[in-house]
């Protein structure tokens, strides 16, 4: 099999703009997540594709929230958070929180549900995990929050994921046999 061709070089990214490393992050496709914390006049919530599993035993997963955003201040204060996966027809989900006009504080409840629990749950996601932050490290802009599993809500039947790739949002088929 032949080497792929590259198109172009970029060098290092040392002292290079961050449109940069945007340019080559939107080629690696990354699944869609809306993040969720605080309550009532606190409540918060932003799409986010920066998360990852970090841990089975114990469940851990790792979120990544740029310092500025108007929901880091709020994880880091309440140390909770809600991760909800996002089903293929959620793109119109994903730009609402992504928007600088996303739903805060009381008005946020009409988006988002609660378990049997008491833990938040975004309706058609994939599923919902409910966390608690255990640490906190700086990353930059961003601080990248682990997070404890506490509970998680999945769906009955296999659903396509909203995948984000080169931009846009595109569909991830379910493997349904």
């Amino acid at each position: 099999m032949p080497a792929p061709s590259i198109t172009h070089a970029r060098g290092t990214t040392e002292g290079r703009a961050p449109a940069e490393l945007r340019d080559v992050m939107r080629r690696y496709p990354t699944g869609v997540t809306v993040l969720s914390s605080g309550s009532a006049e606190t409540a918060v919530a932003m799409t986010v594709n920066a998360f990852t599993s970090v841990s089975l035993d114990p469940p851990r997963v790792l979120v990544s929230v740029m310092k500025s955003a108007r929901a880091h201040p709020v994880i880091a204060a309440s140390g909770r958070l809600g991760v909800h996966l996002l089903a293929a027809q959620q793109a119109d989900v994903a730009r609402l929180f992504a928007s600088h006009e996303k739903p805060v504080g009381h008005s946020l409840g009409a988006y988002l549900a609660r378990s049997a629990e008491g833990h938040d749950v975004l309706p058609g996601a994939l599923a919902s995990l409910a966390c608690e932050v255990e640490e906190t490290y700086s990353g930059g802009d961003h601080s990248l929050f682990l997070a404890r599993v506490l509970h998680t809500t999945c769906t009955e039947e296999p659903q396509d994921a909203l995948v984000f790739h080169q931009g846009r949002f595109i569909c991830a088929p379910a493997d349904r046999s």
